[in-house]
């Protein structure tokens, strides 16, 4: 049992194989040029893939995600105003952990203490070293670090955008 002696392909030399795919292309060129002229139909789409519509882009957002992708990202000075800074045990306290899982911030891989400031983000509830987020903040980054969320409540994006692209004359 192995592969059959025969070889069903036929085998051409190179420098015909090119002067075919040439003689293609002037044809599709002659037919692209007489179709533009208005002097021939134009070929059907499936005839030669030069004639295919393009593929669909597949890095392309749904276009209910697009409006949110352009929008422009609020000042860090207004992020870190919207994320006040407290210590780790009252933010521990006002989430009523009582014994919590050892936290780390995800930015500096450090443990979160309760003598800590941290800075719990607005959408997902995650908290970071002040220091740690202040420098991602500055970086001009606007998603956790940990989930890629908005670091804002989408309201409060479009209120801290509205107020601060608002002037007087």
């Amino acid at each position: 049992m192995g592969f059959p002696s025969v070889c069903y392909c036929v085998i051409l030399p190179q420098p015909l194989i090119l002067v075919l795919q040439l003689l293609d292309l002037l044809r599709h060129a002659v037919l692209l040029c007489l179709s533009s002229l208005g002097l021939a139909a134009p070929p059907a789409a499936d005839e030669h893939p030069a004639y295919a519509a393009p593929p669909p882009d597949l890095w392309a957002l749904p276009p209910s995600l697009q409006a949110a992708a352009v929008a422009p990202v609020p000042a860090p000075a207004a992020i870190k105003a919207r994320l006040p800074a407290v210590r780790y045990a009252d933010l521990l306290r006002t989430r009523r952990a009582v014994a919590p899982a050892p936290a780390v911030c995800a930015v500096c891989l450090g443990a979160l203490e309760a003598r800590h400031r941290v800075r719990e983000l607005g959408n997902c509830a995650h908290a970071f070293h002040k220091a740690c987020i202040d420098k991602w903040v500055d970086k001009g980054q606007a998603t956790c670090p940990l989930c890629r969320a908005l670091l804002l409540p989408a309201d409060a994006n479009a209120g801290e955008l509205a107020s601060s692209s608002s002037f007087s004359f």
